[in-house]
């Protein structure tokens, strides 16, 4: 399933990007995210709890990123719920576009849920990820507004 979305943020590309690769801080702004740590420079290991329709998953998590540049990322994610009832995987990109007010960030990712939530309409599914991508987005101005990286 294909996952995309956009969102304005008051800083600009460069200082969004340093932001980007700290785990302490997109931790916090990750809804359900439990425990975020770097591994080393290319690789992460999470934990993100999420909750749909009345079922709870929690996720363990490994993040490759395998490719960046000045203003775009690339990542896969695999991982599973505990005792592998459901297995994701995600190729991921984040693209920063500079703005006059900071940077448009532009995100897409292909999705694939195997096992017992990849049994969830697809509808339902999408309509999770999105609401936890705008809450993300709202999270980070909010992180980075309160560590004055806004732009000027």
């Amino acid at each position: 399933m294909l996952i995309e979305g956009q969102f304005p943020i008051a800083a600009p590309p460069e200082t969004l990007l340093v932001h980007l690769f700290d785990a302490r801080l997109m931790a916090s702004c990750l809804p359900g995210c439990e425990q975020l740590e770097a591994i080393d420079d290319e690789r992460y290991r999470a934990v993100v709890a999420i909750a749909m329709a009345g079922i709870k998953a929690r996720f363990d998590l490994q993040v490759q990123i395998t490719r960046r540049d000045e203003r775009n990322v690339w990542a896969v994610t695999r991982g599973d719920e505990g005792g592998h009832a459901s297995n994701l995987q995600a190729d991921s990109q984040v693209s920063l576009e500079p703005t006059p007010t900071g940077t448009q960030v532009r995100y897409r990712s292909e999705v694939s849920v195997t096992g017992r939530l990849g049994r969830f309409a697809l509808g339902m599914m999408k309509k999770k990820a999105q609401s936890m991508g705008d809450e993300f987005a709202v999270n980070l101005q909010r992180k980075l507004e309160a560590l004055g990286t806004a732009a000027s």
